[in-house]
């Protein structure tokens, strides 16, 4: 669908390392969807390693999988397997999911924006303390007030791949995703590309008090993955 280029929609804008965008002022102009964004950039470039410390206390940077056959094998002791097995497995799924994901939205909805390529927008004020909260943002960020012109897409997270299903269920929660079907408006994120403006950026006061007066429910979804 065409984004309504009356309304205000919102955005959390971080400085991260894995980010190169900065933060923004108003009046700049964005146009985003022609390229990889910093989110799917990250599954481009970055190799998933765990340090390990030899006897001659060098660390090297070893790829997950190894890292795990390694300390299956009694070569490497770690006194927080499970986490590192959980973070590699939470990596893992994240980057099969969106292959899949955009596999069938070529297939099937290709006039619909790229997850690889979009970025996502809040809709209202009262869902910036939601997402806020979900991504469990802190450090150095601002909430943008932007008008938009281009193309989006209204999803639940709730159809979002989250653990380890076999392929044609995840293809079928792919389709329930790129049909927009959302039953619950706390789970719904936006994607959109096209051009960006920034008209503004939000004080935690604009938002917070907006927020309290239409609060929003947990989501049992997996997140929003990278605002940007």
């Amino acid at each position: 669908m065409q984004a309504d280029e009356s309304v205000d929609y919102y955005h959390v804008n971080r400085r991260v390392s894995w980010s190169p965008f900065g933060l923004l002022s108003p009046g700049a102009v964005l146009d985003v969807g022609g390229a990889s964004n910093p989110y799917f950039r990250f599954f481009e470039n970055y190799k998933k390693t765990y340090p390990v410390t030899q006897n001659d206390g060098v660390v090297l940077q070893v790829p997950g999988v190894r890292f795990l056959g390694a300390v299956a094998a009694g070569q490497v002791n770690t006194s927080n397997l499970a986490g590192t097995a959980h973070d590699l497995a939470r990596h893992l799924i994240a980057y099969l999911r969106e292959l899949i994901w955009e596999d069938v939205r070529r297939r099937e909805f290709p006039h619909l924006p790229s997850r690889q390529r979009c970025i996502w927008l809040i809709p209202t004020l009262s869902g910036i303390g939601f997402w806020l909260k979900r991504m469990s943002v802190e450090g150095d960020y601002q909430v943008l007030r932007l008008r938009v012109q281009g193309r989006m897409h209204k999803a639940s997270e709730t159809h979002l791949l989250g653990d380890a299903e076999p392929l044609a269920k995840a293809i079928e929660m792919a389709r329930q995703y790129w049909l927009g079907i959302v039953e619950d408006v706390s789970t719904q994120e936006v994607l959109f590309e096209g051009r960006i403006r920034v008209v503004g950026v939000l004080s935690e006061t604009e938002y917070a008090q907006q927020g309290d007066q239409d609060s929003l429910p947990s989501s049992p979804g997996p997140g929003m993955p990278g605002h940007k």
